[in-house]
């Protein structure tokens, strides 16, 4: 598991941490990672009764870390919507183009930010700080968003 995103659970609440205060808690390619690993996790443990998931630091999250967009292109789909080949089978090749196989989203980045969604216990985003881009995305991703009266959300496109 990445360093990036630490959780602990204690009397059926998971206590999700992104974990790069020096970076607001950027989205690279570790906190995607991360992101995902937990969530996964959280999916499959049935001790769990609700998720509090918020930022180190100063920030919830200030989006995409523009630092490792070289490296964030190795996770990012082909010109063509597959992630890394276009799969052999036709009905397969029609998913991916969508974004989809076997019902997951196959591009990393946006699967960090939906697996929220599919956890089956209450998810509450606790926003302090900026959620910019990708961290906005992240906080949609909860139930519930709690938010400081500092908070600021913000989406470039």
């Amino acid at each position: 598991m990445s360093d990036r995103v630490t959780f602990t659970l204690h009397d059926g609440v998971a206590d999700v941490r992104m974990n790069r205060a020096d970076k607001m808690n950027a989205l690279d390619a570790a906190m995607f990672d991360g992101l995902l690993d937990v969530g996964e996790q959280l999916k499959a443990d049935k001790r769990v009764r609700s998720v509090v998931l918020s930022g180190e630091g100063r920030s919830f999250c200030a989006g995409l870390d523009f630092g490792s967009f070289e490296s964030m292109a190795k996770i990012a789909p082909t010109e063509n919507g597959a992630p890394f080949e276009q799969p052999a089978n036709e009905a397969t090749a029609d998913a991916v183009s969508l974004g989809e196989v076997d019902g997951r989203i196959t591009h990393k980045a946006q699967q960090a930010v939906w697996v929220w969604q599919e956890i089956a216990v209450p998810v509450i985003a606790a926003v302090h700080g900026v959620a910019l881009g990708g961290g906005c995305q992240l906080a949609l991703g909860a139930d519930l968003r709690y938010c400081t009266p500092d908070a600021k959300f913000s989406v470039l496109e």
